[in-house]
């Protein structure tokens, strides 16, 4: 007989199913509350059924694979030696969401504070944020944020508490925050968020980071104070090296590895660091790790560090002081923790003392950002999973996987995780009895073999960081991962019966040097005018290099994956990054106004083997961006785009306003047209939960929004990406093909660009002058008071009429301002003295004013004709088009482009560029920041215009209509300005709709639209 799939019922249902439970437990309320009722009995009676009515599939009906299991039940976790398992944990695309323990009736659970200190214990070094300890009749709900200690009595952290009586007249209350449905929706976050008391949680990761900086804290000071010989290098090294050596060892005693409490017995003696040593070289015969490798260490073998310091780390490791539990803290936490220590540097001052601060490049790009784990997941099944499917271990073993930018290794050790398990399953399911050498029975199941474990490591998995600390972290969580489920029985029986250290050695796996920057830059560049420290700090690697390199792999044609989250910076923001790459080899693919993660992609597709797959989380506008040009081209030549992932506005990094996107991209040279998987976020409070249900499913969500967009290399170069449907891109080459006019480069300007530290909200506070506008150097005067200024006639001439979205709206420009600029340009900066009243109202800036014009500029010249006469102001960030014609002196900020062309009439074409066919194209084909349209210059030129013919009367006859429709919508815009009654206000702008409804029908006409063309237009 088939079995049955998992039915999600509807709530009222579910609430007439708890009901039916609720009545059965008060009937034989007696009978439950006795101790030979056991737990196992009242799971099965009625927490499986209650938390099935909530929508989960608690005994897996629908045969999921394990990793994609709802519920898992006995979740194993090791706590302080002894495994106890949380009873249930559930899960949305395979990760955890919250953990409920079980208990019988007969326990109190309000009162008894143990059971309430296990469950938070759990969680929150798992990071669970809200977890359920409950018997059936009692259902307490604990935020695990909060930091536990066994003190604590069973009321601290609860956040809700109800007893089986009040289920049915709470049951929405219960529903809205823990069934399925409410998960997916976010409303489970929602309340995570509500619940979090500020002051009183503090999540594992964050307390773990001011543990280990503090750590880092003490040892800088103490070495730097004691090693008075170390440059600033070799004390970054030293400290370092000391807490991953702590660190690693302190796990591995707290999975068994080592014996529990070693470090601790070292700490309690005199001559800690002494000892240490001892230990670490014993370590280095036990492990190879590299981690204590001290042929390749000149520097911490003989430090002098003061035992309060190293006691003080040691001891407060131990239960019960510290709240850490190494033996379930995962090397995933360990990870995020080290990508935010590695923000920070430690400096040397002049006399020698340590400073730990942010590093500079840190800072300029407004901190450090830890990829989300369901995005890492999402690139790595997105691309080794598409590699690797159907494969057999030994098809496997020359895949190599690469991070050219690793930071802490979250990508490498996700990526080797997920090789390990797909390995596993593998031998799991092809006759586990025939790979006794690769698997071994553990508890109910099997785990891989260790030979195994470090076969695959040394095979598949392959980074660069240009930050040693970071590669040296990499390292750190990739060997850990290795010794995952390791015992020290195991580990002494290989170095007994084989000699062999337990852990591989992965220094030729994992390198440290600049991935952008190559030996080249030390022939263009002269290196007796560099410093070491600024040398150290470029870093240059050599892909290519057999030794120090990955020569052997670009020999045999490069990476299979290349995957990552790479750095983002705008050169504006730094531009000092960007000059090692202007003296390498990778100078061909620079270019102004570019992220520095272009260049990245650039080298992916250079590294990359024929077919391999690419695939980064970025930034999402180089599809459109001027400065992404030679990326794009790149892209576009060299490589097929399989999917493409846009979040739009949705914040993948919580603190961090940039809107990303993940691509992922194959190299092969793809000249056809070709289909693009196109995903995009249609609503930004879209939840985490619902986004790893749709990764790991695919099924379809109101919130994101698919298509199978159609891309044509050829027609592409050297022009923008975007993703249509084949319907819509039929519309477009429409347009495109009737176009038989376009702007010029010369036709095109804009509007005036200030110093960016001119524009600056404390200026305002510096200046306190009425008399001044905030940015630009903008007085805001009536004309009567400006007259009323001591200004010459020559002053005079420098000071014009300057317009903002007050003035200037679709289609209408009011010439009546209030805003008046001081239009410098280099004459009038060298010769300030000949404007005195200027010069002196200026003086005021001078402080502020500390770019490229200072002492007196106030903005980059521009031609002045773009100011003057008749014109077509273009809004550049703007949800619709805002085409303004003006005829009178009008001058803008950068905001703006200005559009003067020859050849055709400024009123026509202001219809024609209002129009919803174009509106059509600059959403579908132009550049887009989110769901605003940024109609930089690039865009402009590319609009496909029609210029009607003067040998078509028709044609003619159309342009005319525009040109009267247009002066028909001006003058109803002018009118508007002095009307003050709604009612009339609102006919106006009725008949401004009508004539604009006629301006788009004549357009079409023009464009010869069939009507279900025009239909697809009318939607948007």
């Amino acid at each position: 007989m088939k079995e049955m799939s998992f039915t999600q019922i509807t709530k009222d249902q579910a609430k007439d199913k708890v009901k039916d439970l609720v009545d059965a437990f008060k009937e034989n309320i007696d009978q439950y509350r006795n101790q030979i009722y056991k737990e196992a009995q009242v799971r099965k009676e009625f927490i499986d059924p209650f938390f099935e009515a909530f929508g989960w599939d608690v005994s897996n009906q629908d045969k999921r694979a394990e990793q994609y299991k709802e519920v898992i039940n006995e979740d194993s976790i090791k706590i302080e030696g002894n495994t106890k398992a949380p009873d249930y944990s559930f899960r949305i695309g395979g990760t955890r969401i919250f953990f409920v323990e079980a208990k019988k009736p007969s326990v109190k659970i309000k009162d008894e504070p143990e059971h309430a200190y296990q469950l938070r214990r759990y969680a929150w070094n798992i990071q669970i944020p809200i977890s359920i300890l409950s018997d059936f009749e009692e259902f307490a709900v604990y935020d695990c944020r909060k930091k536990p200690s066994n003190t604590d009595n069973s009321s601290v952290a609860r956040i809700m508490y109800l007893t089986y009586t009040e289920y049915i007249d709470r049951f929405d209350e219960i529903w809205d925050i823990f069934s399925k449905e409410a998960v997916l929706k976010g409303s489970f976050d929602r309340f995570v968020e509500s619940s979090k008391d500020k002051k009183g949680t503090s999540e594992v990761d964050i307390e773990f980071l001011k543990e280990i900086e503090n750590w880092r804290d003490a040892l800088a000071k103490n070495i730097a104070l004691r090693n008075p010989q170390l440059s600033i290098t070799e004390l970054n090294y030293s400290v370092q090296k000391t807490i991953d050596r702590i660190l690693f060892l302190i796990i591995c005693e707290y999975r068994n590895i080592e014996k529990y409490s070693k470090l601790k017995e070292i700490a309690e003696k005199d001559s800690i660091y002494k000892n240490l040593i001892y230990y670490f070289e014993r370590s280095d015969e036990k492990y190879n790790s590299g981690i204590f490798d001290f042929k390749n260490d000149n520097c911490t073998l003989n430090l002098t560090i003061d035992d309060k310091i190293l006691r003080d780390i040691v001891v407060n490791l131990y239960y019960p002081k510290s709240p850490y539990d190494f033996s379930i803290l995962s090397i995933e936490i360990i990870g995020k923790v080290y990508e935010q220590f590695l923000g920070k540097t430690i400096r040397l001052t002049s006399s020698h003392q340590a400073k730990v601060e942010e590093k500079p490049d840190v800072r300029k790009a407004g901190g450090v950002y830890y990829t989300p784990e369901y995005i890492v997941e999402y690139i790595i099944e997105s691309t080794i999973g598409k590699l690797i499917k159907d494969k057999t271990p030994k098809q496997i073993e020359k895949i190599r996987i690469l991070d050219s930018a690793c930071g802490s290794g979250t990508f490498l050790v996700r990526a080797y995780n997920y090789l390990l398990n797909y390995h596993l399953g593998w031998y799991i399911s092809n006759n586990p009895e025939k790979y006794k050498k690769e698997i071994y029975s553990y508890k109910d199941g099997y785990l891989l073999s260790t030979d195994i474990k470090k076969k695959i490591l040394l095979n598949n998995i392959f980074g660069v960081d240009i930050d040693p600390q970071a590669v040296e972290i990499t390292k750190l969580s990739l060997l850990l991962k290795v010794l995952e489920n390791e015992n020290k029985e195991k580990v002494e029986q290989q170095l007994r019966l084989f000699n062999e250290r337990i852990l591989p050695n992965i220094d030729n796996n994992i390198k440290c040097g600049n991935s952008v920057v190559d030996s080249s830059y030390f022939n263009q560049t002269t290196i007796t005018n560099k410093s070491q420290e600024e040398i150290v700090k470029i870093n240059p690697f050599d892909w290519k290099d057999k030794k120090t390199g990955f020569g052997n792999i670009i020999a045999e044609g490069g990476f299979d994956v290349i995957i990552g989250n790479p750095p983002y910076v705008k050169e504006y923001t730094n531009q000092e990054i960007f000059e090692p790459i202007k003296q390498s080899h990778l100078s061909k693919y620079y270019q102004g106004k570019m992220d520095f993660w272009y260049l990245f992609t650039c080298q992916a597709l250079d590294l990359l083997k024929e077919d391999g797959l690419h695939s980064y989380i970025a930034p999402s506008n180089w599809i459109t961006n001027a400065g992404a040009s030679i990326l794009r081209n790149k892209i576009l030549q060299e490589g097929k785009i399989l999917s493409f992932f846009d979040f739009n506005d949705y914040r993948v990094f919580k603190d961090a306003s940039i809107q990303t996107m993940v691509f992922v991209i194959q190299k092969i040279k793809q000249s056809k047209s070709y289909s693009i998987d196109y995903y995009k976020i249609q609503n930004k409070n879209i939840s985490k939960e619902e986004l790893r249900n749709y990764f790991s499913t695919k099924k379809n969500s109101k919130k994101i929004e698919y298509i199978k967009s159609k891309l044509i290399p050829s027609e592409l170069l050297n022009r923008t990406i975007n993703f249509v449907s084949s319907d819509m891109n039929e519309i477009l080459n429409k347009i495109s093909e009737k176009s038989n006019f376009k702007l010029t480069e010369k036709e095109v300007g804009q509007g005036i660009v200030a110093p960016q530290d001119f524009i600056n909200d404390k200026h305002i506070d510096i200046l306190k002058d009425s008399l001044i506008k905030k940015g630009e150097g903008v007085f805001n005067l009536s004309q009567s008071e400006l007259e009323k200024l001591t200004l010459s006639q020559k002053e005079m001439a420098i000071v014009k009429p300057f317009y903002t979205t007050i003035e200037l709206q679709k289609y209408y420009g009011n010439p009546k301002n209030k805003l008046w600029v001081i239009y410098s340009d280099i004459q009038v900066r060298q010769n300030i003295n000949n404007y005195p009243n200027i010069k002196a109202h200026l003086e005021k800036f001078k402080k502020i004013i500390t770019s490229d014009f200072a002492p007196y500029g106030l903005h980059r010249a521009r031609e002045q004709k773009f100011f003057e006469g008749n014109k077509i102001v273009s809004l550049r960030k703007t949800a619709e088009p805002c085409f303004t014609y003006t005829d009178f002196p009008c001058y803008v900020s950068q905001t703006y482009f200005i559009i003067k062309p020859e050849n055709i009439d400024l009123k026509y074409l202001t219809g024609l560029l209002n129009s919803k066919l174009i509106y059509f194209w600059l959403k579908y084909k132009g550049k887009k920041q989110g769901e605003q349209l940024q109609i930089d210059k690039a865009p402009l030129l590319c609009i496909p215009l029609y210029k009607p013919s003067n040998n078509n009367k028709e044609e003619t006859k159309f342009e005319k209509e525009i040109i009267q429709l247009v002066d028909i919508i001006i003058e109803l815009n002018k009118k508007l300005k002095s009307i003050k009654l709604d009612s009339e206000k609102q006919l106006i702008n009725t008949q401004i709709k009508v004539n604009e409804t006629k301006i788009n029908e004549i357009v079409y006409k023009l464009y010869e639209l069939a009507e279900q063309n025009i239909n697809v237009i009318e939607t948007i």
